[in-house]
């Protein structure tokens, strides 16, 4: 039986949204144009007006196929089971963008709010919904990283709410499938690999086999239809993306104002996520307004060439079953979410960095608290022979409140250099939580400071009972965390089981 947080992972993909089609009513665009000199007849450049920089954008998105589930994706990227997926998702907001410079149209940044973001899937008889909060409907884009990234701008987004707005087709990335040089009716060219990457929110295009076609040419608009595949990644995981689109540029707005696309997306089982393979078809209404609904009056003073804020990009995860929450940096995911336990990895580029476990403690008296010193004798006795050194050990209070002994220790599993990080966090009541960090010596640069956060940003909540329902107050385990590759060390007397499936 699949574990809730990994069914929750299969309908996350930027794709695994969709929806009917819709329409909207839009604000009155600004003035101006940016036709080109030329008649209809003849070769005429499309150009983005670099005055107009409000938008209203309603994206609908429907989507069918399966989700392809590996045995273990550490282990062997074969698909083990198929499950069928569909989804229907709404996005209507919003957004202010930024571009390059005066010379240049090209977006680099935006403002979005969104009115609407809500998704209903269904994956092999499941069904799941997902809507956006009120707290972060208020966003910054900065689409000049692909794929582009999104954070809010006065809370953080937690995992399917990020995977929610990561679209297959960015409306940012519009002005980019123009051609850049003049065209005419019949005029064939080839949009970038970056274009392309940027437009189908991948993170490279690798290959690409687009051809794009202008099909009409009037003092209004220009009607483009583009076709072909794209060999690109998506954070390091192998994707093939077959398209065909239309698209439609109002020359006098000097704007794309509508997109309507068909996707076939095949993607390898990632260390991340699931693999896919299916069908979407996405359908995009881009507005100019005169004037905001959500957004502030005059744009916010951010410099778009600044680093993104490293505080900003958390993700908000969350162990139902344990009942814990914890603010990560995005390279995170709670993997496996189960009574007893619960496991997230550190993922960059399809690569495992490290694994935390986590396991509630048996709940001590009110006014009682273990030490540190009986913390590192309790580590010293369930590692063994595995232990080479404690690094450090010490103890401090959390920003959240919680009391956090952290010790950090090295050793050898089958020769291999390993690092391990071990957590205990407790509140005046006496509920506990072990956290075991696990990683090979060689991802420590990559790792750093990870424990700290996690030290930081802990809290307790309330979580299920065996029975299914919620509950706060004393729990019991009688499970176990597997912090090594060593056999279990059977000592009921320790706090900390020794075992993992992590390397």
């Amino acid at each position: 039986m699949q574990s809730k947080a990994f069914r929750s992972s299969t309908d996350r993909r930027h794709f695994l949204i969709a929806a009917s089609a819709a329409a909207t009513s839009f604000m009155a665009p600004l003035g101006g144009s940016a036709m080109a000199a030329g008649s209809a007849a003849g070769s005429v450049m499309l150009r983005p007006n670099p005055k107009q920089n409000l938008f209203r954008v309603r994206c609908e998105l429907e989507v069918e196929g399966n989700v392809n589930l590996p045995k273990n994706a550490l282990v062997s990227r074969e698909s083990e089971i198929q499950l069928p997926i569909t989804s229907k998702a709404v996005l209507d907001y919003e957004e202010r963008v930024t571009r390059k410079n005066a010379n240049d149209p090209t977006i680099v940044m935006a403002e979005r709010h969104y009115h609407t973001a809500e998704r209903k899937s269904t994956l092999n008889k499941t069904d799941t919904v997902c809507e956006l909060r009120d707290s972060v409907r208020s966003t910054v884009v900065r689409h000049d990283v692909t794929p582009e990234v999104v954070f809010a701008v006065d809370d953080y987004f937690r995992r399917d709410e990020l995977d929610l707005l990561r679209t297959p087709a960015s409306s940012l990335g519009l002005d980019g499938l123009l051609p850049t040089e003049a065209v005419a009716t019949g005029t064939k060219y080839s949009p970038s690999m970056e274009s392309l990457a940027a437009a189908l929110s991948l993170s490279s295009v690798e290959a690409s086999k687009v051809v794009a076609e202008v099909v009409s040419i009037t003092a209004q608009e220009a009607k483009i239809q583009f076709t072909g595949d794209v060999d690109g990644s998506i954070e390091g995981v192998p994707t093939i993306v077959r398209t065909v689109g239309k698209l439609t540029f109002d020359r006098k707005l000097g704007a794309c104002t509508w997109l309507a696309m068909a996707v076939h997306e095949t993607r390898e089982i990632g260390k991340a996520e699931p693999g896919f393979d299916v069908s979407a078809t996405i359908k995009m209404v881009r507005k100019p307004m005169a004037q905001p609904v959500a957004l502030a009056a005059s744009k916010t003073k951010v410099n778009p060439t600044a680093p993104i804020p490293e505080d900003r990009l958390y993700v908000d995860l969350k162990s139902d079953e344990l009942g814990i929450g914890v603010l990560m940096d995005r390279r995170w995911r709670m993997m496996s979410d189960v009574p007893g336990a619960a496991m997230m990895r550190m993922i960059e580029n399809d690569r495992s960095i490290a694994q935390c476990d986590f396991r509630p403690l048996a709940t001590l008296p009110k006014g009682s608290q273990w030490t540190l010193d009986a913390f590192e004798e309790d580590i010293k006795k369930t590692l063994g022979e595995q232990l080479a050194d404690i690094v450090s050990a010490e103890e401090r209070v959390g920003e959240t409140g919680l009391r956090v002994l952290r010790v950090a220790a090295t050793g050898a599993v089958e020769g291999v250099p390993i690092q391990w990080t071990l957590m205990h966090l407790s509140d005046d009541s006496g509920r506990r939580v072990l956290a075991t960090f696990t990683m090979e010596s060689r991802n420590a640069s990559v790792f750093a400071g990870s424990d700290h956060q996690l030290g930081g940003s802990l809290r307790l909540l309330d979580r299920k009972s065996a029975d299914g329902e919620m509950v706060s107050g004393k729990y019991v385990l009688d499970g176990e965390t597997r912090i090594s590759r060593a056999k279990p060390r059977r000592d009921d007397s320790s706090e900390v089981q020794s075992a993992s499936d992590h390397k």
